[in-house]
């Protein structure tokens, strides 16, 4: 892992300061634009959220989707079971341990998200990550994430506030798709400044196994 847990940054693993932060930020209309954007879902979908936190995504989700949630912070996995109920099954577990593989044992999944995750792991763990992802989807499936970046160009406001994230790993747009590209063949990307209102930027990519 590369993630800052210390000092300040303790007080946002209490799920409600984080949300209020992330609210506070604009999160909402972040996520908003993110599923309708990006995932595309349908109710009749398999989901698979990769570091789910509060499940706060599943707010955005058509009624009717099977959603999985995997988050290694236990107080969060507790508040996404209280706020969500029965809507989706959220384990504190890491993608593709033992302990995620018994909880969802043969699922293949449509849709694979690692919202505001990679930029939280160094190379190793991320690739982890990025092979349980391929080996969970369906072949047809698409894996979507999306995490802050530095690139060329970028707003010194977005620098900064990008370096004082928690994630200690973020990469340039390149080094993400070079991640990807080791497991997903097809690899889209998009490299976003305008989703919150004040300068930000995020680097979206949707993998495939065969083109759409």
């Amino acid at each position: 892992m590369s993630h800052r847990s210390t000092g300040l940054y303790r007080v946002l693993d209490r799920p409600a300061v984080y949300e209020r932060f992330q609210t506070m930020l604009g999160a909402r209309a972040v996520r908003k634009r993110f599923v309708e954007e990006f995932l595309q879902p349908s109710s009749a979908m398999r989901i698979l959220d990769i570091g789910c936190g509060t499940g706060s995504l599943l707010e955005y989700l058509p009624t009717g989707v099977d959603y999985v949630g995997f988050d290694l912070n236990p107080h969060y996995i507790d508040a996404a079971r209280e706020h969500h109920g029965n809507r989706g099954r959220f384990f504190c577990a890491r993608v593709g341990d033992a302990s995620a593989e018994a909880a969802i044992r043969t699922d293949r999944f449509d849709l694979i998200v690692a919202k505001g995750i990679l930029h939280h792991l160094n190379d190793e763990d991320a690739h982890h990550l990025l092979h349980s992802a391929r080996r969970l989807m369906q072949r047809d499936g698409v894996f979507v994430s999306s995490d802050n970046v530095f690139h060329e160009g970028q707003s010194w406001i977005a620098w900064i506030l990008t370096s004082l994230d928690r994630g200690a790993a973020v990469r340039t747009p390149d080094q993400y798709k070079a991640l990807a590209q080791a497991q997903f063949p097809f690899v889209e990307t998009r490299l976003l400044t305008d989703m919150l209102p004040f300068p930000y930027s995020h680097f979206v990519m949707r993998a495939r196994l065969v083109q759409s």
